[in-house]
């Protein structure tokens, strides 16, 4: 991946979420389902980071947070891999919405 890129699925999901008003209500209203998978490319980690180092996984965390941050509004976005195109403003609602989810998840 390159530097700057946001990583999304490489394969898109069809469905009904992919069409207005679903997108909308998904991206900025709907609760975040418990059990939902992730998909297997948002899994990866960045190389030489190991699952128990959690200095690491922290670095890494900052780093894409602050690249995703620094995102221009008006540069290209990718499509969701369910939600389709989206527009920085769509992008930054849903990744808050999903930061805030984990963070209650664990308590944070």
């Amino acid at each position: 991946m390159a530097m700057g890129e946001l990583p999304v699925a490489a394969r898109p999901v069809p469905g009904f979420f992919r069409r207005a008003p679903f997108k909308q209500f998904a991206v900025y209203l709907m609760p975040f389902p418990k059990g939902l998978p992730t998909a297997p490319e948002l899994l990866a980690r960045p190389l030489g980071i190991a699952p128990a180092d959690w200095a690491a996984e922290r670095a890494a965390f900052d780093a894409a947070l602050e690249r995703f941050a620094v995102r221009k509004p008006d540069s290209a976005w990718p499509a969701h891999p369910a939600f389709g195109p989206l527009a920085a403003r769509a992008w930054g609602a849903l990744q808050y919405r999903h930061l805030d989810h984990h963070c209650r998840q664990f308590g944070v």
